[in-house]
């Protein structure tokens, strides 16, 4: 029987979902995820027959001699590494120890950046053997049943022999009925590290749907999935959600989806679903501005959902219409209030730095983003992702503030605009989260909302204080 090894490496924290690549530390809403994409992973694994393992290296605070010490001790047939753009290069030094301790293991990786630079990592890394490059559990399950390399869509690898040379097959197509695949092999995760920062109870993901119709030019979700939407059904979903309350003793959720809002006949039979479940449980999801009204904001409230974050991105139009975006000022106005009179808490993400960014357009932005005084907010810089939209303008103008992504974030910006420095950017983000949540009515407002629960108001307090102190880093 297989053993196969499945691995956040100790490289940093990060969310490494394709969309989302941030630091933990750059959020100022600190959350933990968990790894569903490896558990979903470990889940194919048993499918094939095999004995899988994760490891969390990043959230469990370990080391890369941790990392040898358990490569060592469990001997693994197939090493799957998850990477990021940003890390990508540290992340790669599990198969370079894999290889040195087990010459005949098999090395997998994955991310956004190998899926568009994958024949120059092959180059640099020899111990990578090949690369996931689209969804990755069907992909996983042929290479763990032996299924013939050339004849398995969505990777690429070196084909053994004196020349060297890499192979890439056919793009897999996104799988069109997400309820075929398993649940998430959670009882291979420490659950006990992912918990949310307001209530400090376990937390986890539940990955609602797949894919996205936009066109955003700073996100590649959109076109990972052919701009189209997959849903799981609701009856699917609330199994999996029982699985986690039942079994796991986990209540609270996010729903995660590229563009959970959109469908709104399936959203709400969803929100009926669980409450028809009867199921105590707490959860948050995203939205677009232009996907939300008084129905659903109702309909979630009722199902047990207390928070929507919202992508607004910019309070200047024409930015809006520049990033493709797609949705107006007026329609984020529209769905902040209309979550907030429905008792939904709200959190806005901004996104600056894109290459039209200039002074008055921050200005502006920051104005924006104080009058809708959402519960929590975001500035995010714009980072450019191979495969967007984003990544070609900045490639194209010479906007890149170095040859390597490596070492960015989304906090430090990894490209100028036509106007500002990289160094400018980065500090008016520091400076816009500061004023913004300096803000003594804003302050006020919540500790007001958590009198007489001490314990979250601890936490509260715990977290403003990190906060505090890594704006003034």
């Amino acid at each position: 029987m297989k053993k196969v090894f499945l691995i956040n490496p100790p490289s940093g924290l990060y969310r490494r979902d394709d969309r989302c690549q941030s630091r933990v530390e750059d959020q100022t809403v600190r959350i933990i995820f968990p790894p569903i994409d490896l558990a979903m992973l470990a889940a194919m694994a048993r499918l094939a027959g095999a004995t899988p393992r994760i490891e969390d290296f990043p959230a469990m605070r370990r080391s890369w001699e941790d990392f040898e010490h358990v490569l060592s001790e469990f001997s693994p047939d197939v090493l799957v590494i998850s990477t990021t753009s940003a890390t990508v290069d540290d992340d790669l030094r599990a198969a370079e120890f894999a290889k040195k301790l087990h010459p005949h293991c098999m090395v997998l990786a994955k991310g956004e950046y190998l899926a568009h630079f994958g024949e120059e990592a092959l180059k640099t890394h020899t111990a990578l053997d090949i690369i996931l490059t689209g969804e990755p559990e069907m992909t996983l399950l042929e290479i763990l049943k032996e299924v013939s390399l050339e004849n398995i869509r969505g990777i690429l690898f070196r084909k053994s022999g004196p020349s060297d040379e890499f192979f890439r097959t056919e793009e897999r197509q996104p799988l069109e009925n997400p309820d075929t695949l398993p649940f998430p092999a959670r009882d291979l995760l420490d659950n006990t590290l992912y918990r949310s920062p307001e209530t400090g109870n376990p937390l986890t993901v539940i990955q609602a749907n797949r894919g996205c119709t936009a066109q955003c030019i700073f996100c590649p979700a959109g076109r990972l999935s052919g701009f189209k939407l997959y849903l799981r059904s609701p009856g699917n979903i609330i199994e999996e959600v029982k699985e986690c309350v039942e079994h796991y003793k986990i209540s609270e959720f996010l729903f995660n989806g590229d563009t959970f809002t959109m469908n709104k006949s399936w959203l709400l039979e969803l929100c009926e679903l669980i409450k028809e479940s009867r199921l105590d449980i707490h959860w948050g999801c995203n939205s677009r501005v232009d996907t939300f009204d008084d129905e659903r904001a109702q309909a979630l409230k009722e199902a047990g959902c207390w928070v929507v974050a919202f992508g607004v991105e910019s309070g200047v139009q024409e930015m809006l219409d520049r990033m493709k975006k797609k949705a107006t000022l007026d329609d984020a106005r529209r769905a902040v209030r209309i979550a907030k009179n429905a008792g939904l808490r709200t959190h806005a993400f901004y996104i600056i730095g894109l290459p039209w960014e200039s002074r008055e357009t921050l200005k502006v932005t920051l104005r924006f983003a104080r009058e809708l005084d959402t519960d929590f907010f975001d500035f995010n810089i714009a980072y450019p992702l191979p495969g967007t939209e984003l990544y070609e303008i900045a490639l194209r103008d010479g906007l890149f503030e170095k040859s390597s992504l490596a070492g960015g974030s989304y906090a430090s910006a990894a490209m100028h605009s036509y106007n500002l420095s990289s160094d400018e950017l980065t500090r008016w983000r520091k400076k816009a989260l500061l004023s913004l949540y300096l803000r003594p009515r804003f302050i006020l407002r919540t500790l007001s909302r958590v009198a007489g629960k001490p314990r979250i108001l601890k936490n509260y307090l715990r977290e403003g204080v990190r906060r505090l102190r890594s704006l003034l880093r």
